[in-house]
Formats: C-alpha cells, structure tokens, sequence
C-alpha cells in the first residue's frame, strides 16, 4: 500500500534541473538518455507545462475540480501518455524491434496523480509534481528513489516561469556548432512541414541560434551548457552525473522513452542507435550545403562564439573584417529561392504577394541581426557562457 502523502513529500523536497534548447541540438537525445536512470523523475520528452497551466479551462475558471483538471491534461498530452499517437518524434515505433510504443493506463494515471495531490493545494507547482510522480508510479518506479526532478522546459520563455516555481533549480541548455544546427534547423523542418518553408523561419533560426545560451546569464542559478557532439562517451555522462548528483548508471547509455529503445523522431535523416552513442545523427554536411559566402559571414560574426566553445574558426584579419561586412547584405543560400523569379510568379499567380513582403521584411531583419553581431566582433565582445567540457 502506498503512501502517497509520504511519496508527495518526497517529490516536493526533490533538487530540480530543467533543460532548454537553442535549436536542434539534441535536447531530446540528453533527454531519453537519462530517461531509465532510477534517480531521475523525468516524463516522457519536453512538456510545455506552463503555457499549459495559463491556457487550462480549468484554471482559468478559478476554482476546479482536481479530476476535471488532470482529465483535461490527459486531453491535450495524450501523445506523451499513448505515444502511439506521437508520430513526429517517432515514439510510435520504440522497442528493439520498432513495434512497440508507450501505454500508459489512463484512470490509473489519473487515480495516481489525484491521490498525491489530495488533502494539498493544486497549484503550477504541486500538480506538476503530481503529474510526474503518477508518471512513475504508473511505469512501476520507486518514488523513493529518487534524487532528481528533471524537467524539459525546452523554450526560455518556458524555462522563465518555470523558475518561479523552482526558483533554485539548475539549467541546462543544450548547444551544437551553429552552422550545423542552422542547416539542420531549416532543411529537417522543411521537409517535415512544407509549411515552414519561409523567411521568417528562417529568420526565427537564425535568432535563436545566434543568442544560443546568453539569457542564461540573467539568471543566478547554477548553468551548464553542453555541446551535443560532447554526449559520446561514458566519461562524458560520468562527468553529467557528478554535475546533477546522481549517480552514474548503465541506463545513461541508452536512448529510450519510458524504458523503451528510441531511434530518433521523424525530423531527423538519421536514427539514433541502440546504444544512445552515435555521433551518424549529428552529421549533415553542412560544409557542403552552406555556400562560401554563409560560411564566411557566420565564422565572423560568431567567431568569439565558435572559439569558445571549441568549434572550427577563423581568425580576424582586415581582410575578413571588410569583406563580412558587405557580404552580410548578400542573402543566404537558404533565402535565395525568395528572391528567384520563379517563386516570386508563383506567389504572384497564387495572390499570395503578402508573402513576398513578409519574406522581404525577415531579410532585412537578418541583415540587421547579423549587423548588431558584426559589431559585437569589432569590440571583442567575448562569449563566456559556462559550459562542461565533457571530454
């Protein structure tokens, strides 16, 4: 017989850390990889918990019923509960044999999450907690285990109210060389979703993937940032395990979701194998699929950034200093096709001309993006985000 007042307790009292993005950057690989460990209470990829908790009829309503909420919960997350029904991150095929997926029993979900919230207030706080220990509970883990509540908050924007009810977790943020994670970004989202395929898209990437992990430095918390390609061998997730004081476990090894093998979502060209190790995922010959001009502009306006963290650069001569400068006003290879005569016909004959100003005001908003980082070069603005050196 459990004893939930006891287990809540324990969840209440658990350390946090929760994990955000700045792109493709494998923050649902770091994930599924600490996904089996006993320590960890996790759930079953990034839950978007807070926007959520605002846009919850119940909540709005004021006063609810705690079965009205969680039932509302099932409704919109039912993919993470049945992940038959998560097509896009491929949890529909896990298992060794790719023909399993994840099946939690919904009323015992349900009867979890409420018996551990009875008797206590359901706030933003209490209920999430709620909802990750019914998680576990209903996966057959011991609460009492655990020594990690590890959340993946995904977006900053997430992350920043999610502090206000964790106020002392720590925060880590993923990152990877920027031109793959740019080519990433833009080639996997385009094929997966056609709809994407526009310049404020590419605009939005490119934004994120120049901020990278900076608004970690408005927060006190304890931050860590690690580079994708550094998750490749056991030292490295023995030295992640020090970090978030658990200890190191075979599980860490391994990708899985709710215990079962993973192989990548459905963005991805490649998968990921079965012992949660491979770098193949990683490669997508951005060297190639960049031209001369976008690798020039991107290795100088990011050069304090790509050294920092280690990655191929350049160094800063008059030369490169002139020439990036009037090359930034040359649109990338990515937004060329918004420029052609043959798109702009086709937006023209399908009366879609908003679109081509759109795409022309996201341009001009790259260029000066990409303007505001140039300067920042000129000063010699370093980049001093923490980050583990994982090997």
């Amino acid at each position: 017989m459990h004893d939930y007042n006891k287990m809540m307790n324990r969840l209440l009292k658990l350390p946090a850390c929760s994990l955000v993005t700045t792109g493709r950057t494998g923050t649902c690989y770091l994930q599924s990889l600490l996904d089996s460990h006993p320590e960890i209470l996790t759930f079953n990829g990034p839950l978007l918990y807070d926007s959520f908790w605002k846009s919850s009829a119940c909540v709005s309503a004021g006063k609810f019923d705690v079965g009205d909420f969680i039932d509302e919960f099932i409704g919109e997350h039912i993919g993470n509960l049945k992940s038959r029904y998560d097509l896009r991150d491929g949890k529909d095929q896990l298992g060794n044999d790719r023909k399993q997926s994840l099946d939690i029993h919904l009323r015992e979900f349900r009867n979890e999450f409420m018996k551990l919230l009875e008797g206590r207030e359901v706030d933003s706080r209490n209920s999430l907690l709620a909802i990750y220990g019914a998680y576990a509970l209903c996966l057959g883990q011991e609460i009492e285990d655990k020594k990690l509540f590890f959340h993946h908050a995904h977006h900053f924007e997430e992350l920043l109210i999610y502090l206000q009810d964790f106020p002392n977790s720590k925060i880590i943020c993923m990152t990877r060389d920027p031109r793959a994670n740019f080519v990433s970004c833009v080639e996997h989202w385009r094929k997966f979703d056609p709809s994407t395929d526009f310049g404020w898209n590419i605009f939005f990437h490119i934004r994120r993937i120049l901020r990278d992990a900076t608004p970690l430095e408005a927060y006190d918390n304890e931050c860590l940032v690690i580079r994708v390609e550094d998750l490749g061998s056991e030292h490295s997730l023995r030295q992640l395990s020090n970090w978030l004081t658990i200890s190191y476990d075979d599980t860490l090894t391994r990708s899985t979701w709710g215990g079962l093998a993973w192989h990548g979502d459905r963005i991805s060209e490649r998968e990921v194998k079965d012992s949660g190790l491979s770098r193949d995922i990683l490669k997508n010959k951005w060297e190639d699929k960049l031209s001369v001009t976008d690798k020039f502009v991107l290795a100088f306006i990011m050069h304090y950034r790509l050294k920092h963290y280690g990655y191929s650069h350049n160094t800063i001569s008059i030369f490169r200093k002139i020439g990036a400068l009037f090359l930034i006003l040359m649109p990338l290879r990515y937004e060329w096709r918004f420029f052609s005569l043959k798109y702009l016909r086709k937006c023209i004959q399908d009366r879609r001309t908003v679109a081509i100003a759109r795409n022309s005001f996201s341009y001009v908003r790259r260029v000066m993006l990409f303007i505001r980082y140039y300067f920042r070069v000129l000063r010699k603005q370093q980049f001093t985000c923490p980050y583990l050196l994982l090997e």
